[in-house]
């Protein structure tokens, strides 16, 4: 199968490879990837900024949708032609991070959506929104749930409170969609430049 994969910091060594293509064990799919959406992590990880310890080659990007297309011994939560996102951090599924939860990232630690085909443990994906186009479904699992996460886990945000969000990226993009679908004020700054 083919992979972007990062060979060494820096964009010139981000190079489309020939790979075997994994078979699912227990628990795993094998999703055939159909949209992966870049963040900006993505690009910090490529200059060497965001984990400088990062083990190479490694394919790259952790946001993506695709068809679940084989299944390993004992996966049960989906089926084949389960059309599925992503998750961000592949083993912290709800609550409280515990231990080095947070730290296995698609495209980081373990191999990311850059390729024909991925293999996540069941746990870590989730159905994509049917609504929702293959473009559309791939940007949820970082940018998506961090504008959730923030004002409406932590924040408690319910209708007629006010909400400032700063600039017109990805995260601040869908914060304000949020916001405004539970009844917020929205004030949104940007600049010119």
């Amino acid at each position: 199968m083919k992979a972007w994969q990062l060979r060494g910091f820096g964009l010139d060594n981000l190079v489309l490879h020939d790979i075997p293509q994994p078979e699912p064990g227990p628990g795993e799919a094998l999703i055939r990837i159909s949209s992966v959406a870049l963040n900006f992590r993505d690009s910090l990880l490529c200059d060497g900024l965001y984990n400088p310890q990062l083990l190479f080659p490694m394919t790259q990007a952790a946001d993506a949708v695709g068809e679940i297309v084989a299944l390993g011994p004992g996966t049960t939560r989906f089926q084949a032609g389960d059309r599925v996102v992503t998750s961000y951090c592949t083993t912290w599924i709800d609550g409280r991070p515990t231990g080095n939860d947070s730290h296995y990232t698609l495209g980081n630690v373990i191999p990311g959506a850059l390729a024909e085909y991925l293999i996540l443990s069941e746990q870590a994906l989730a159905l994509a929104p049917a609504y929702l186009t293959n473009d559309e479904a791939a940007t949820i699992p970082c940018a998506a749930l961090t504008a959730w996460y923030s004002p409406v886990e932590k924040g408690g945000l319910i209708a007629g409170q006010t909400v400032l969000i700063q600039g017109t990226g990805g995260v601040s993009l869908f914060g304000l969609q949020i916001a405004a679908a539970l009844g917020a004020i929205v004030i949104a700054t940007s600049s010119s430049v």
